[in-house]
């Protein structure tokens, strides 16, 4: 297969590749010099805004959107295509559509950058303010589907043509903001905890309390470590367990990092779960944190950590990932939506962190959350719903290949997993 565009850009060859390479396992060749791409024998597509009309090439008409290099608050001018509003429309070609604007301005989270965001309480982006929930596809990777739509255009001009979906994997995932209840601790939060219960005459906790410091048996809703034991050995997946180490503040609410009981936990995680990171609530506005927090986790695990979540997927593009990037980690897992499910990329695979301020691609793999826990709750009004959009969202994902991921919290009032 040959690509012939007017002028190569980073944008034209980070979604291409996507597109292309990961998405229909199909190797290619990109040219800017028409001699070359007219004279070749195979698949032959043209990305040009000037149209190309040969029976043997597929043109796709361009948007400036691949060849421009600033960033501008893009016209959303809504188009139907195929039963989906999408936008970027064009007037000729093979698609009504520029169907690689849209799936790089899904994928690099472009609407993600602009200034005039309207954030949550959290400083989050909202999916209220997603284009794709504003069109109604946020719970299809619309991306993946523009690609399949592609290769069916292809196997029109080439009939021979054969490309492969993504392997189907299925993640598990949890974030450990809170690990136990009422272990670990520390003595200041300890006798606060122990005051306060006292004073609410709640002597249910003051005994758990008593009994977690005597290291005696005791209830504790938190601790549900050796339930994601069992199921990690029973269906013979290894989770992720994303640890937050950030000290005691209003957000961050986990048990002492430097208490044995942390250290003990973390080698008992090891033995069946991979281990990531939690970047704090307040990494989001000092970067700094990230790198800091990372090299704390790994003196108390002895591990390697290249895996991050962040805490209340609490993000901003580009810094966060850029943070991320330059403090060594290989594989970032929020993004996801705090206040639905669904693909907040629009694709079920890993991307690379593009950052659209400097034009560049980086090393970072941005792996798509499609469910945290506590949004499907929110989105959902009983666990049959919560069930079927899980099934819903799964099925989505076996069906064009690339990752399943769901979050779970320990400290969760409801499990579902």
């Amino acid at each position: 297969m040959i690509v012939f565009v007017p002028h190569i850009t980073p944008r034209i060859t980070y979604i291409f590749d996507i597109i292309l390479e990961r998405l229909l396992g199909t190797s290619y060749t990109i040219t800017e010099n028409f001699n070359e791409f007219d004279s070749y024998q195979g698949v032959k597509i043209a990305y040009t805004s000037q149209p190309i009309i040969d029976e043997k090439i597929i043109w796709i008409e361009a948007t400036s959107l691949l060849f421009d290099e600033g960033i501008a608050v893009q016209p959303i001018e809504v188009t139907e295509w195929n039963g989906y509003n999408l936008f970027f429309p064009t007037l000729n070609g093979s698609f009504p559509i520029d169907i690689f604007a849209i799936s790089f301005f899904l994928v690099t989270r472009y609407e993600e950058y602009y200034s005039n965001i309207q954030t949550d309480t959290h400083n989050r982006f909202p999916i209220k303010s997603s284009v794709s929930y504003q069109l109604g596809f946020h719970r299809k990777p619309i991306v993946n589907i523009l690609a399949h739509a592609l290769a069916d255009k292809i196997q029109e001009f080439y009939p021979t043509f054969q490309y492969k979906n993504p392997d189907f994997n299925s993640i598990l995932t949890y974030d450990v903001d809170i690990a136990y209840k009422y272990k670990g601790k520390g003595l200041y939060r300890w006798c606060g905890s122990f005051v306060k219960s006292i004073i609410q005459f709640d002597f249910s906790k003051v005994l758990n309390l008593l009994k977690a410091t005597f290291g005696l048996p005791h209830d504790d809703s938190f601790d549900r470590f050796h339930i994601h034991r069992t199921r990690a050995f029973k269906d013979g997946n290894t989770p992720i367990h994303f640890i937050l180490t950030a000290p005691f503040s209003k957000f961050n609410k986990n048990i002492n990092p430097r208490s044995i009981t942390f250290k003990k936990l973390i080698d008992t995680l090891k033995d069946f779960s991979e281990i990531g990171l939690h970047p704090s609530y307040y990494s989001s506005e000092n970067t700094s944190l990230i790198k800091k927090e990372k090299n704390n986790l790994e003196k108390i695990s002895h591990l390697k950590i290249s895996k991050s979540r962040q805490h209340f997927l609490k993000l901003k593009f580009p810094s966060t990932f850029e943070a991320l990037n330059d403090a060594g980690f290989k594989e970032d897992y929020s993004l996801g939506w705090q206040d639905d499910v669904g693909f907040r990329t629009s694709i079920t695979i890993p991307v690379p962190f593009y950052n659209l301020t400097t034009n560049q691609p980086k090393e970072l793999l941005l792996f798509p959350l499609t469910i945290m826990d506590g949004a499907l709750y929110k989105c959902t009004q009983n666990d049959e719903e919560s069930l079927s959009t899980i099934e819903t969202l799964q099925k989505e994902v076996l069906k064009y290949g690339g990752f399943f991921i769901f979050l779970s919290h320990n400290n969760s009032e409801k499990h579902l997993f």
